[in-house]
């Protein structure tokens, strides 16, 4: 999504808690100061507008443009392999985009597309070919419920300047993060309690016949003790039947049996972070949000690497400077916290390396130039 003006301007919350219900804490803290050695490539990709967003897929590197709807594929060197699509309303053609990002683990190869409509297309990643478009039903055209476990009180997540992971369930239904419609679920000027005993954080979705089927997940109890609606911002990872949710505000990874049974967590703070976030309860967050903006921290991705078995999170110390780190855990454990380049995105490993890029593009007075960084960190010594 092309917020990356307000990317600085998130969602987060407050000081880790660890009491929830009992639930057992896994993984030592074994961190170590690794050194990290960084290469830093610009990229000029021609016409691009530079706001959009990243992800990276079959050792592809795709940058997204919000603006002129073009995808551009770059290899691990930062060299553009090709571009397509682009923006209009004929064959292979977007007429907008929020964001867009594959589906991790289907074998078809699709992405997803989401406008400011939250309108949805679906797309072939391999053959680079637009399938179908169409519009989500949440079931809001029935009766409204007060209800936090109907479909009909959400929308597909908005706020995505960090990312969006969709994954198919086992009954091929297509897994996406959610947020509360306020219009739609507020009665007054604030949020009520059930919001956090009972609201779900992800939709299932029938890609056949595009209705959300349920809604799942649960928010953590830090949000019940201290209320934050303008900081309800997540990622997640599903690997080996455990689905891993990082919320922006808290120093814990919760794990879930799929949806939201949860077995346990994970994590340590983050080194460096301010997590003094405002509670309130107030539907008109602007005040809150932008206060905080001035100085407070927030966890902003959370990435497997499967080809070298780590868990890694990364986070931003303060929101003001975009003074970043990441945490790799293995088995759990956290094995090292080190400093990252500032506004830095962790898009994936491949071969020894981590790549990332910054998520505020560089311009000068003549060009936009996209900043892609490979990583050395070599934890096995």
């Amino acid at each position: 999504m092309y917020k990356f003006v307000c990317f600085v301007i998130i969602l987060f919350l407050s000081v880790s808690c660890k009491e929830e219900c009992n639930v057992i804490h896994m993984g030592e803290n074994h961190s170590k100061r690794y050194n990290v050695e960084v290469d830093t490539m610009c990229i000029n990709v021609g016409n691009s507008s530079g706001m959009g967003n990243f992800y990276f897929k079959d050792s592809i590197i795709t940058f997204v443009d919000a603006i002129n709807c073009t995808f551009y594929d770059l290899n691990l060197h930062g060299q553009l392999i090709e571009s397509y699509f682009g923006k209009g309303h004929g064959d292979n053609e977007i007429r907008a985009i929020m964001y867009a990002f594959p589906i991790e683990n289907d074998p078809l190869n699709r992405g997803v597309i989401v406008d400011n409509d939250y309108l949805i297309t679906i797309f072939d990643r391999k053959n680079r070919r637009i399938d179908y478009t169409t519009k989500i039903d949440f079931g809001k055209v029935n009766k409204r419920h007060n209800q936090y476990k109907s479909p009909s009180l959400y929308q597909i997540v908005d706020f995505t300047d960090f990312g969006v992971s969709f994954y198919l369930d086992s009954d091929s239904l297509l897994i996406f993060p959610v947020n509360v419609d306020d219009h739609v679920a507020v009665r007054s000027d604030r949020i009520d309690n059930e919001r956090y005993e009972e609201g779900a954080i992800f939709g299932k979705l029938n890609l056949s016949t595009m209705k959300v089927e349920h809604v799942v997940g649960r928010f953590p109890e830090i949000y019940k003790h201290k209320p934050m609606p303008h900081m309800e911002f997540f990622q997640y990872a599903i690997s080996n039947g455990l689905l891993y949710v990082n919320h922006a505000v808290d120093s814990l990874i919760y794990v879930y049996k799929h949806p939201d049974d949860l077995q346990y967590t994970i994590g340590y703070e983050c080194s460096g972070i301010d997590r003094n976030y405002t509670s309130t309860k107030s539907i008109d967050q602007n005040e809150s949000f932008e206060s905080d903006m001035q100085h407070v921290g927030f966890n902003s991705g959370l990435l497997f690497c499967f080809e070298n078995n780590t868990l890694c999170r990364t986070y931003i110390k303060s929101a003001e400077t975009g003074e970043s780190g990441l945490q790799i855990y293995k088995n759990n454990d956290l094995i090292t916290d080190v400093e990252m380049p500032s506004y830095f995105k962790l898009l994936g490993y491949k071969d020894g390396y981590y790549y990332g890029v910054r998520l505020i593009p560089i311009e000068d007075l003549d060009s936009t130039y996209l900043i892609l960084y490979r990583l050395k960190i070599n934890l096995d010594h």
